[in-house]
This record gives C-alpha cells, sequence and structure tokens, in this order.
C-alpha cells in the first residue's frame, strides 16, 4: 500500500514536470514564484553565513582575551622573581 502511494506520487510529479514544460502561460504564471524562492534560499544562506562569522569572531576574541591573560600572569612572574 505504501509502496502503490509511492508510484503514485511519483507518476503525479512527472505528470506535473511535464505539464510545467507543455504549459509556457503555466511557466509564466508560477516563474514569479519561482525566483522568490530562489531569492530566499540566497537570503538564508548568506544569513547563516553571517551568524556562523559571528560565531567564529566571538571564539577568536575569547581565545586572544585568554592569551593575554596569560602573557600577563606570564609577564608579571618573571619581572616578580
Amino acid at each position: 500500500m505504501i509502496q502503490q502511494a509511492a508510484r503514485e506520487k511519483e507518476r503525479l510529479e512527472r505528470e506535473i514536470a511535464q505539464a510545467r514544460q507543455d504549459d509556457t502561460q503555466l511557466i509564466k504564471k508560477f516563474a514569479p514564484q519561482k525566483a522568490q524562492m530562489e531569492k530566499n534560499l540566497v537570503y538564508k544562506s548568506r544569513r547563516i553565513e553571517a551568524q556562523k562569522r559571528e560565531e567564529r569572531g566571538k571564539k577568536i576574541t575569547k581565545y586572544i582575551m585568554i592569551l593575554v591573560v596569560l602573557l600577563i600572569i606570564i609577564t608579571v612572574i618573571v619581572f616578580k622573581f
């Protein structure tokens, strides 16, 4: 039963794809929606990349601060003794 439903879904998807290719009016009708979907994908990708950059920047800042504190401690120890 599940396999039959999957085959029916695939058949319908093929028919829809064929209808889209055959009907230029349908293609023109859905062109703006397709463009909007592609634009949203690019926007999401840029947003994700920006978030990754932020996280990476926070990690680098954290490690730099730890390094500075360690250098200060080492400097104090060296000059005290």
